[in-house]
């Protein structure tokens, strides 16, 4: 089965936007992928002068959230670097039975990956008016339905 991605252009983020920007474009991606019959949510961003809608799934918005604040916590670890937060969507499906385990594996049949670049605020950081090289290396946090990836 083909795996259908779409890469979305860098973002360059401060901190304080992380939370409205994702959460914007994860439910956004949710409302247009869900196979199940949902009440659509208009939600106003608190930073920004735009709607987007929800499913309405109060699962999901937990999910997102949760996931969302473990990239925040993850980039505040590791400030002004370049990442990717990448959703997947996928079928499980049972591989070959052995003798003592049954093995499922995910077939991946759409992937979005949205590329951010978390910066200082302008003022904050070492010195005034001078930005840190974004570090070239990177580490990898794998989420279930989410994951956040920094390159390596």
């Amino acid at each position: 089965m083909n795996c259908e991605t779409c890469h979305l252009n860098e973002l360059e983020l401060e901190p304080l936007e992380i939370k409205d920007v994702l959460r914007c474009i994860l439910h956004t991606i949710f409302f247009h992928r869900t196979l199940t019959l949902v009440r659509p949510k208009d939600v106003d961003c608190d930073l920004f002068e735009i709607t987007y809608v929800q499913c309405g799934l109060a699962e999901l918005e937990k999910e997102v959230d949760e996931k969302i604040n473990q990239f925040i916590a993850w980039a505040e670890k590791h400030p002004n670097r370049k990442s990717q937060v990448c959703l997947s969507f996928f079928d499980e499906k049972n591989k070959h039975p052995g003798w003592f385990s049954s093995k499922t594996e995910r077939v991946y049949w759409e992937q979005w990956f949205i590329n951010l670049h978390v910066t200082n605020p302008k003022g904050q950081g070492k010195s005034r008016g001078s930005k840190a090289p974004a570090s070239t290396k990177g580490s990898s946090v794998f989420i279930d339905r989410v994951c956040f990836m920094a390159p390596r």
